[in-house]
């Protein structure tokens, strides 16, 4: 009996390790509280000069648009200091504990993830404009 639990269990957390992670397991860690058709998170390392670009783009984005930023970065006066920060036309999320890192829904070495439903897309910070082609 005690065998049969283990394995149960085992499976159980084999399971979760090996299923990709969803835009529902983001909403429930960073807590968003209206479901999004899309949530774009961005792990701001690499090159600045893109990040830069890229956070100016986003902040061209229409207000009524179906999604959620969220950032995963501490809090630093460099961030604060850009207006996408201030002036984000969508929701905007920072996840200053790295807890998408801690719960391994984002890897140190992502820089751009892209959730719709179930589907999951990487971005390099370096092809910023496809990432923002599939959100427009």
């Amino acid at each position: 009996m005690r065998i049969e639990r283990f394995i149960l269990w085992i499976g159980l957390i084999l399971l979760e390790a090996c299923s990709s992670p969803s835009k529902s397991k983001v909403v429930s860690i960073i807590g968003i509280p209206e479901p999004k058709e899309w949530i774009l998170v961005i792990h701001p390392e690499g090159c600045k000069t893109c990040l830069d670009s890229f956070y100016n783009e986003l902040l061209l984005l229409p207000m009524e648009s179906p999604g959620a930023i969220v950032l995963v970065a501490k809090n630093s006066k460099t961030l604060r200091l850009h207006p996408f920060i201030e002036n984000s036309p969508i929701p905007l999320y920072l996840d200053e504990e790295k807890i998408l890192i801690q719960k391994g829904v984002v890897q140190m070495t992502d820089q751009i993830l892209l959730f719709r439903n179930d589907d999951l897309k990487f971005f390099d910070i370096l092809d910023y404009e496809t990432a923002l082609k599939e959100i427009k």
